[in-house]
């Protein structure tokens, strides 16, 4: 390949580039209110709370950090549909939405089986935010609040109850 060919096809990239750079998707962070958040429904401990934002709050809340790669195509549409995904999920900012006690009863299930078997936070969040990653200590814990909420009416499925 000439030389001639390989710069006009490292132009060709470059331009490409630059065009994308004006396809963006918007991340915007809804307002966050108080009495929908997972704190005004079921009791968090502090401890629990502080893990939940360091490690899940920016594609699991309205309080997602924005970093500046996010901004940039075509990780910035990456970015921005990986948070789309994970607050259609589940929402600790949002938590009222979830209006079904049992649905939200297998979200908080579901948050201890993803930790421990590490599929949260993703291989390639944990490498891009280091602070994210679990300890053992921290699934312990987790695992050990989701284990002692009762979400559910009993009452409603067993009338023996």
């Amino acid at each position: 390949m000439s030389k001639g060919r390989v710069k006009k096809i490292v132009f060709a990239v470059a331009v490409f580039f630059v065009f994308i750079q004006f396809v963006q998707p918007h991340g915007t962070n809804p307002p966050v209110i108080p009495s929908k958040s997972i704190e005004a429904h079921l009791q968090v401990p502090q401890r629990v709370s502080v893990i939940l934002k360091r490690s899940c709050g920016d594609c699991h809340s309205n309080e997602t950090v924005w970093p500046w790669y996010s901004h940039v195509a075509p990780i910035s549409w990456l970015v921005t549909d990986d948070v789309k995904v994970g607050r259609s999920h589940i929402n600790f900012q949002d938590w009222e939405a979830q209006v079904n006690p049992k649905e939200a009863a297998e979200h908080i299930g579901l948050i201890c089986k993803e930790i421990q078997e590490k599929g949260m936070p993703p291989v390639s969040y944990r490498m891009m935010h280091k602070s994210s990653r679990l300890t053992d200590e921290d699934v312990k814990l987790i695992c050990s609040w989701t284990k002692s909420i009762d979400t559910v009416d009993d009452t409603e499925d067993n009338p023996h109850h």
